[in-house]
């Protein structure tokens, strides 16, 4: 697997400027193959982390399954109040 260049930092917060990119992206209708491929090109990894990541962006997964993909399983949030934002 080619290495995704984002670290834990960057995966978790989902109000990222990389996370907006990919959002945009959609939102301007740029196919999905073509936001993976990019994601790819710019980020790193392989085409299953770059269609992850671009799931998180999209709201259709969470920060913790890319993380657990990656096996960076210190990805927890510091603090409670992230969890209860996230879990409603």
């Amino acid at each position: 697997m080619a290495t995704f260049t984002l670290g834990r930092k960057f995966i978790i917060n989902e109000c990222s400027a990389e996370y907006d990119w990919v959002r945009q992206q959609i939102e301007d209708g740029v196919d999905r193959g073509c936001v993976i491929a990019s994601i790819q090109r710019n980020f790193g990894g392989d085409e299953e982390t770059a269609g992850l990541f671009l799931k998180i962006a999209v709201g259709e997964s969470t920060p913790g399954v890319l993380l657990t993909h990656l096996s960076l399983s210190d990805w927890s949030p510091c603090s409670n109040q992230y969890l209860e934002s996230i879990e409603k």
